[in-house]
């Protein structure tokens, strides 16, 4: 994406197919990464509403499968960096 300041919280990706949809998911992400990058894309659990049709193990599951076919980088930036980046926790 042309504009820096632009982020995305990978989030509620489950919202609209009512389940945890692994490969829905892994394309959803890897779209979002060949557009913004990593280091522009964080992940959200959207909890407490996923738990209609998921557990938060299963969720983490899904997301953490569809990041680590991108490496190491990608997973920690996801995880991590973004969200430190971004909300600058003290």
């Amino acid at each position: 994406a042309a504009a820096p300041n632009v982020y995305a919280k990978l989030s509620g990706l489950g919202t609209f197919v009512h389940r945890n949809d692994p490969e829905l998911i892994a394309y959803i992400l890897d779209n979002a990464i060949e557009i913004l990058g990593s280091d522009r894309l964080m992940f959200g659990s959207n909890f407490p509403i996923e738990k209609l049709w998921t557990s938060h193990a299963e969720l983490i599951k899904a997301h953490r499968a569809a990041v680590t076919q991108h490496g190491p980088k990608a997973e920690a930036d996801i995880f991590w960096n973004t969200a430190e980046k971004v909300y600058r926790p003290v």
